[in-house]
């Protein structure tokens, strides 16, 4: 779908579109619950989280002031929602939560758990979880830096920095 089309059906949605919200869902899921997989390496609880946020969507939705920040919306609101569950696991178990990066994805073990073994996967695994995140993010879910920007809460500049050491990273990994 094209941006346009889908500014229209947040517009849609936010006058009550029941129709919208279902083909925004359909257009969206996939990737969030994909999204929310890598950042818990586990696949239940991250339908779950995705599920609750689809429900916090529906219910805010009319406080979104420019539907052309919806996707970065989205992805942000399942971040949020995944790191709550991490603190509220943390503190059932009294361990501290760093609030920039996701515990489940902050060592190689994510990585060899979900690749191949192949080269890039090892050289994955080295990277720091920041700079994993932001990988994932421009390649795989083929957002903007701007939207990267507005999930992550950083500036533009630190996610080009980010997506630069990365790329130097993973070249000095595969030579």
């Amino acid at each position: 779908m094209q941006q346009a089309q889908l500014d229209l059906l947040v517009l849609a949605m936010q006058a009550g579109d029941k129709r919208a919200f279902g083909l925004l869902y359909q257009h969206y899921h996939r990737d969030l619950r994909r999204f929310a997989a890598y950042l818990l390496a586990n696949p239940a609880v991250a339908e779950d989280l995705v599920q609750n946020v689809w429900l916090k969507v529906s219910q805010r939705i009319a406080r979104l002031n420019d539907p052309a920040i919806f996707t970065s919306w989205l992805y942000r609101a399942v971040r949020w929602e995944v790191l709550d569950y991490q603190r509220q696991a943390a503190s059932r178990k009294q361990q501290p939560i760093d609030d920039d990066e996701p515990m489940a994805v902050s060592g190689p073990d994510y990585i060899q758990q979900h690749t191949d073994g192949s080269d890039l996967s090892k050289a994955l695994a080295v990277l720091a979880a920041a700079e994993r995140l932001v990988l994932q993010l421009h390649y795989l879910h083929e957002l903007e830096l701007s939207q990267i920007a507005l999930i992550i809460d950083v500036p533009i500049g630190t996610v080009k920095s980010r997506l630069y050491r990365a790329r130097q990273q993973l070249q000095q990994q595969l030579q």
